[in-house]
């Protein structure tokens, strides 16, 4: 496998010293996203996320609770759901690819 290039700096020790810091920075990393707050807000819909994408809170506007409109709540609700899901993987990955600037984007780490 061909590393990326300026990968390690100083050769084979360089790269290993990279990649222990990387892990150090990596397992602090989902305590520092556990802190994050991320709010959406859909108007009569509203929720907190944390930054591992764990819904925290979600707000209801009574005027959408309608007993004979029972799927236009659950649209929204998972809406929300979706919304703040989708941005705490991408501060995820934001957050990963500063820890690992210089690897190629993988798919699914």
């Amino acid at each position: 496998m061909k590393l990326p290039k300026h990968f390690g700096g100083g050769g084979f020790s360089g790269m290993m010293q990279q990649m222990q810091d990387a892990m150090a920075k990596a397992h602090d990393l989902e305590a520092e996203l556990e802190n994050v707050r991320i709010p959406i807000d859909k108007g009569p819909v509203k929720a907190i996320f944390d930054g591992t994408g764990r819904l925290l809170k979600i707000g209801l506007d009574p005027a959408v609770v309608d007993p004979n409109d029972i799927e236009a709540l659950e649209d929204l609700v998972v809406g929300i759901v979706r919304d703040g899901f989708e941005q705490a993987v991408a501060l995820r990955n934001a957050k990963v690819q500063g820890i690992m600037p210089n690897l190629p984007d993988i798919p699914g780490i």
